[in-house]
C-alpha cells in the first residue's frame, strides 16, 4: 500500500510540473508568436502608435522609427550621443531593433553604432560597403551587431523591407569613392502613402544621378541632406520631391554655419513647415492613417 501510495503521489507531482510547463509554452507562444520575439512588453505603452522621431543629436544624424511596438534607426547619431538615443528607445519599451540603416560611415552618422549595438540586439544593420579603410565606427558597430545575432546587408538599390507598418525602400547604391558624403544612401520610407525621404549628406552631384533614374521621390517628409549644407538641396532636387515639411539635423552654433542660408532660402520657395533639430530639439511626425501631427521638444 505504500508503495502504491507513493507512485499515486508521484504521478500527480509530475502531472502538476507538466501542467505547468505547457502553461507556460502556451503563455509563452501567446505573447511571443512566431517571429514577434522582439518586444520587451510593457503595459504602459501604446502599440497602436506609428511616428517617426528626428532625435536632437547635435551635428549628426538620427531617425528613430516606431511602428506598433516594432523600431527601428536610421543613421546613429556621433559617439557621445548613443546613450540619449539609446535612453529614447528604451522609453517604448523596446529591447531589439528590427533594423538599423547607416547612410555612410561619418562618424555623426555611424559613430553610435558600436555602442547602440551594445545595449541592444539589432537584427538587421544595412550600410554601403565598407570601403579598406573604414572608420572604426562602422567595424566594431558591425562586429558587434553580428556577435549579437544581427544579420548584416550591404545596401543595394531597390532593396525593400517594414518597420512595423513602415516600408522601407533604398533608392540608390552609388559608390563615390573619393567622397564619403556621396556613398548616402537615398531611403524612402513610406506608411499609408505619407513619405520620408532620407537623403544622408549626398551631395548635389549625387542628388543629379538619382533625378536621372527617374524615380518617384515626391515625399510629404525631406529629411534635408548634409546638416542644411548648400552641397546638397539643389532647387531641381526639391522640385522633384515638394516636400510639405523640411526636417534639417543640426548643431546648435555649429562650426559649419550650417543650415545655410542658400539653403535655407531653396526651402522656403517648396514649403514654410522647416524645422531644425537646433532650434526645435527632437522634432516626431505622428502618423494617423495620411494625417500628420508634429510635436517639437522646444516650441
Amino acid at each position: 500500500m505504500m508503495n502504491n501510495s507513493r507512485k499515486r503521489n508521484k504521478i500527480i507531482k509530475l502531472t502538476a510540473i507538466i501542467t505547468t510547463v505547457i502553461f507556460a509554452v502556451v503563455l509563452y507562444w501567446v505573447r511571443h508568436p512566431l517571429g514577434i520575439n522582439k518586444l520587451l512588453y510593457n503595459t504602459n505603452f501604446d502599440t497602436s502608435q506609428d511616428f517617426i522621431k528626428f532625435i536632437d543629436v547635435g551635428q549628426g544624424d538620427c531617425a528613430l522609427i516606431y511602428s506598433n511596438g516594432y523600431c527601428g534607426l536610421i543613421d546613429v547619431g556621433l559617439p557621445n550621443t548613443a546613450n540619449d538615443i539609446s535612453n529614447e528607445i528604451s522609453k517604448y519599451g523596446i529591447d531589439t531593433l528590427d533594423a538599423v540603416v547607416v547612410s555612410h560611415h561619418h562618424s555623426d552618422h555611424i559613430g553610435g553604432l558600436p555602442e547602440i549595438a551594445n545595449n541592444f540586439k539589432i537584427d538587421n544593420l544595412i550600410m554601403p560597403p565598407i570601403l579598406e579603410k573604414g572608420t572604426l565606427a562602422a567595424l566594431k558597430g558591425k562586429e558587434n551587431a553580428i556577435n549579437s545575432g544581427s544579420a548584416f546587408y550591404e545596401a543595394v538599390q531597390g532593396m525593400n523591407f517594414t518597420i512595423g507598418e513602415f516600408e522601407i525602400t533604398v533608392l540608390s547604391d552609388f559608390t563615390d569613392k573619393s567622397n564619403e558624403n556621396n556613398r548616402s544612401l537615398f531611403v524612402m520610407a513610406n506608411i499609408n502613402g505619407v513619405k520620408f525621404l532620407f537623403t544622408g549628406d549626398a551631395e548635389r552631384k549625387m542628388e543629379t544621378l538619382l533625378l536621372k533614374e527617374n524615380l518617384n521621390i515626391d515625399c510629404d517628409i525631406l529629411k534635408v541632406s548634409h546638416h542644411g549644407s548648400n552641397t546638397s538641396s539643389s532647387k531641381q532636387f526639391l522640385n522633384a520631391t515638394t516636400p510639405e515639411y523640411a526636417v534639417i539635423s543640426v548643431g546648435e552654433n555649429n562650426t559649419y554655419s550650417h543650415p545655410h542660408s542658400e539653403t535655407l532660402n531653396s526651402l522656403k520657395e517648396e514649403t514654410n513647415k522647416i524645422y531644425r533639430t537646433d532650434q526645435n530639439g527632437d522634432i516626431t511626425f505622428n502618423i494617423d492613417g495620411k494625417n500628420i501631427t508634429v510635436e517639437t521638444e522646444h516650441k
